[in-house]
Formats: structure tokens, C-alpha cells, sequence
């Protein structure tokens, strides 16, 4: 089986973890071949999966995009959540957690404590925003998305308190047994996705609202910013059209940067903080292992 996963070009750990936890899983599964594909960690169930490949499904979620085309060359082994599990009419025993809990098991590691706080972004925030000029401000530890997974591993296992915008930090912080903070600074975060989970691990969390802070135009040339600027100019002069691609968010005000750094603080001494119970990770991490033996023996 080909693992099917998201790749971004920039490297988001959530995503780039699956051939590492994969082969810890199954690893004499694992092959290159894209007329078997295994899908696994992500939001990936949709109308992007290939359509005549066969397909194994062990924890991956629905979210983005269409439902996908489910035929018979569809295994089912688990999915993230019940949520998932109602969209694609599947029974709700096969909801049991996103597998990237299993790193509790797989990455033992042992670290003590460095950051009393961390913060990290999703990985798509961490391109409009400089995030970690606001946590420096904010006297936080800022936890880049693009690092290597491992290494996201241990700022998290540092940590005494994880604020996050992205699922995954969440996911790999309450594995690992550090309190998180819910946050969500722009509209691209998919809270639907969260309930998912939300529901596997028994809590119910909202989200803390942050601004959305933009700094895009800091690493643009003279040129390019010259070029963004009088697109600004022409749009807000209502000489625009419809076919022409958009310039993005002039810089967050110096105010508005003050008040994230501030509101960071706020979160990081006073914010409602969420762990699972030990009882119910344990039980999910056991149903997960025995759904990777399911899939071990499918292919025996």
C-alpha cells in the first residue's frame, strides 16, 4: 500500500508525520504502489481520493471539499470521528480517534519541562502572520508548524500549557498529557473537523478568538509590494475586475499586533485549558492497536 497524504511545500508536521507513524504501524504494508493506497492521518476523505484505486481507510476524517465516491475496493479500518462516521453512513463503532495519538506510544521520549507556554499557528496562519515575533512579545514559546515532527514532539513534551490553532497540536499535546488552549485567529480553520475529534476524546471546547494578524507584505520585493499597493489603491477605487487576483491584507497595525500579544498573555495565565481523561486515551489508543491488527490481518 502507497500511504496518501498531504503535502505541503513548506512542510506541516500534522501532515508529514504519517510515513513515520505508519511504519512504526505496519511497515511491511508499505509500498509504492498507488493502485493501493493506505490514508491515514488528515482530512482526506473527499472527492480528491483517486477513484479506481483500492482503498484502506485507518483514521482519516472528512471536512474539505465532497464526499467521496465509496465503493467496494474501500476498507474502512477506523475514521477520526463520529461526525465522519454519520457523513459517510458508516457504523459508529469504526469512529474511534485520529490516529496521531498513537505518537504517545511510538515517541517515548522523555523530556521535563522548559516552556511554562507554547503557541502554534496552523500551518497556512503561519504564512500571513509573524507569529513568532508576537509570542516573543507575548513571553510564549512559539512552536513553528513547518518544523520536523519530531522536533515539534519535543516542544510540545517541553511544554506545560500548549495554546493552538492547529488540530494536530492539540491531538499530539493531549497524547502526550500537556493541557491545551483552543484558539482561532482566521476563518480558514475548520471547527467542524475539531468536533470530530472533539467527540472521540469526550470534550466539548470552543474556541478562543485572536486577530487575524497579516504581515504578508515584509517579504515581498520593492517591486512586489509596489505592485500590491496599487491594487489596493485600484480596488478601493472600485476600478476592479472580477478575474483579477485579489492582493492580500495590507500589515496588521502596530495596535492590533499589541493587542494579539496581549491577548496571547491573557489565555496563557487565565485560559480555559482541556486534557482528556487518562481513561479514555488509554481506551482509545487500545481500540486503535487493535484496528491496526484488523488491517495487519486483511492483508495476510
Amino acid at each position: 500500500m502507497k500511504l496518501f497524504y498531504y503535502k505541503d511545500a513548506k512542510g506541516n508536521f500534522g501532515d508529514d508525520l504519517n510515513p513515520w507513524l505508519f511504519d512504526n504501524i505496519c511497515p511491511e504494508l508499505l509500498d509504492n504502489n498507488a493502485d493501493d493506497l493506505l490514508i491515514g492521518v488528515g482530512t482526506l476523505l473527499n472527492h480528491r481520493v483517486p477513484k479506481n484505486a483500492t482503498i484502506s481507510v485507518f483514521g482519516s476524517g472528512f471536512g474539505y471539499g465532497e464526499l467521496p465516491e465509496v465503493n467496494t475496493k474501500w476498507h474502512f479500518h477506523c475514521v477520526r470521528g463520529p461526525r465522519t462516521a454519520k457523513a459517510l453512513g458508516l457504523d459508529a463503532s469504526v469512529a474511534i480517534t485520529d490516529p496521531a495519538a498513537l505518537a504517545s506510544i511510538y515517541y517515548s521520549a522523555a523530556f521535563s519541562k522548559q516552556y511554562p507556554v507554547s503557541f502554534i499557528p496552523h500551518h497556512v496562519s503561519a504564512n500571513f502572520g509573524d507569529w513568532k515575533s508576537i509570542c516573543e512579545q507575548a513571553g510564549i514559546n512559539y512552536i513553528d508548524p513547518s518544523w520536523h515532527y519530531l522536533k515539534v514532539f519535543e516542544q510540545l513534551k517541553k511544554s506545560s500549557l500548549v495554546i493552538t490553532e492547529a488540530m494536530h497540536g492539540a491531538i499530539l499535546a493531549d497524547a502526550f498529557r500537556v493541557p491545551w488552549i483552543p484558539v482561532k485567529a482566521y476563518p480558514h480553520i475548520l471547527e467542524s473537523k475539531w468536533s470530530d475529534w472533539l467527540d472521540t476524546v469526550q470534550l466539548s471546547a470552543g474556541f478562543n478568538q485572536l486577530p487575524s494578524i497579516f504581515s504578508n507584505d515584509k517579504s515581498l520585493s520593492k517591486g512586489e509590494q509596489a505592485k500590491i499597493v496599487l491594487k489596493r489603491s485600484l480596488r478601493s477605487c472600485g476600478l476592479w475586475r472580477a478575474d483579477w487576483t485579489p492582493p492580500p491584507p495590507a500589515n496588521s497595525s502596530r495596535r492590533l499586533i499589541d493587542t494579539c500579544a496581549e491577548q496571547l498573555q491573557k489565555l496563557a495565565s487565565t485560559g480555559q485549558s482541556y486534557l482528556s481523561a487518562d481513561a479514555v486515551l488509554q481506551n482509545n489508543l487500545e481500540r486503535l492497536l487493535a484496528a491496526a491488527e484488523q488491517l495487519k490481518q486483511s492483508r495476510r
